[in-house]
């Protein structure tokens, strides 16, 4: 009895299917159309794939292809060399401690950026009497010129009749040798580009925060977090991807900056503070290696890489 109970119900079932009326069939018309959009969409973004493939993806490559030959042009020469340039860079004492500089300046400068920036993003979201004059102060740093922000710097360390060591002079502290100084040139570059990279990373994080809900911090707060709790289990997982695209943009700036270290030390005293980007310029420019050159910045684009695909994934992840 079960079996017949159960072979009426399959063939109503599939009556039912049967006798259900189908969504009716596009029309030619309709079909051409829809095909036409998307061809439109394509063609619309060619001319912006071209400029992007020319602008970035040609260099690229011809950067690379130039890595593996020895072209100078001060003494021209075009041959094909292999992987002698990228061998001439780990034999190379000045290259392998400009990747060491490198890594320190842009491990040194997120951490010390990302902190600060992310404490005044915090205060900056605080409601308060004239926070929108504190708001537009951070953003007047952004709009100082690399280059002139760096010349103020250099004036501002120089040991003789710079600022810094007058006021330290005023309050009885010793005046250390800035920018002549292996252990403190590094970290007078760091400050110099705290500077601007402070603000940056205060305003992403302020624009993160105010976009934040209200409702979690509010029931967090109701139900006895202190401050710090709601920061670290509320804010902070809120604000991740914010944080992680702050990292990434000023990881990026942090990796290619060159104004700082050409005008305030020109990558001295000795090597304290040639980085890549700056050796990359100064082998292919100032010695006309450009093959070796080319292999130098194929290997900051390396370098460069690791931290930011390391980042990018942690971001990624799910709790």
């Amino acid at each position: 009895m079960s079996d017949v109970t159960e072979l009426e119900a399959l063939a109503t079932t599939v009556t039912a299917a049967a006798v259900r009326p189908q969504p009716p069939r596009p029309s030619a018309g309709a079909r051409f159309r829809s095909s036409l959009d998307k061809k439109f969409y394509i063609l619309a973004a060619m001319p912006a794939l071209v400029v992007v493939t020319a602008i970035v993806a040609v260099p690229l490559v011809i950067g690379i292809y130039l890595s593996f030959t020895n072209y100078n042009p001060i003494n021209p020469t075009f041959k094909w060399a292999g992987l002698v340039n990228y061998d001439a860079i780990i034999h190379n004492n000045q290259a392998v401690v400009a990747i060491q500089n490198t890594v320190i300046f842009a491990g040194a400068g997120i951490v010390i950026e990302v902190i600060i920036g992310l404490f005044f993003a915090l205060m900056l979201a605080r409601p308060m009497r004239g926070i929108g004059f504190f708001r537009t102060l951070f953003v007047l740093p952004l709009m100082v010129a690399g280059v002139a922000s760096a010349v103020t710097w250099r004036v501002l360390l120089n040991t003789s009749n710079g600022w810094v060591n007058y006021f330290l002079s005023v309050i009885g502290l010793p005046q250390p040798n800035w920018l002549a100084n292996a252990h403190t040139a590094m970290p007078s570059i760091l400050i110099a580009d705290a500077w601007s990279g402070v603000p940056i990373v205060a305003i992403i994080c302020l624009a993160g925060l105010l976009a934040l809900p209200k409702e979690p911090v509010e029931a967090a707060r109701i139900d006895g977090a202190s401050e710090l709790r709601v920061l670290r289990h509320v804010t902070l997982p809120g604000l991740r991807p914010v944080l992680a695209f702050a990292v990434l943009f000023q990881l990026v700036n942090l990796f290619r900056q060159f104004a700082e270290f050409s005008i305030i030390t020109g990558g001295g005293p000795g090597l304290a503070t040639n980085v890549l980007n700056y050796y990359v310029w100064q082998t292919s420019f100032i010695f006309g290696e450009l093959g070796l050159g080319a292999a130098l910045a194929v290997v900051l684009v390396v370098v460069m890489a690791v931290p930011l695909v390391i980042v990018f994934k942690l971001s990624k992840r799910r709790d």
